[in-house]
């Protein structure tokens, strides 16, 4: 999947220790596309798409994880872990902005 890696692995192994636990990685996970994909499309939505770097990209995935944590107050204590997951597909949104240019 989109988001398996290793990050993920390390910062979700702990929620598998209970079936709740389970529920709210395999939910944030789901959410981890879903948040990717929002971010995606509000970069390729602005003008200077061609021109973002990952300074941009970074803070376009804070104001979106944000947004999302305040209409979801479980999530909030995953609200790291979310940033630093998607900060670190900066590499697959680059690769796809040079495809497009």
């Amino acid at each position: 999947g989109l988001f398996l890696g290793g990050l993920v692995g390390a910062g979700l192994a702990w929620m598998a220790l209970t079936p709740q636990g389970r529920k709210l990685r395999d939910q944030l996970l789901d959410e981890l596309v879903d948040l990717y994909e929002q971010v995606k499309k509000k970069v390729f939505a602005s003008r200077a798409w061609k021109d973002i770097n990952e300074q941009k990209y970074v803070a376009l995935v804070r104001e979106t994880v944000d947004k999302y944590v305040a209409k979801n107050p479980v999530a909030r204590k995953a609200k790291d872990l979310l940033v630093k997951v998607l900060s670190a597909q900066w590499r697959r949104l680059a690769a796809e902005i040079r495809k497009r240019k």
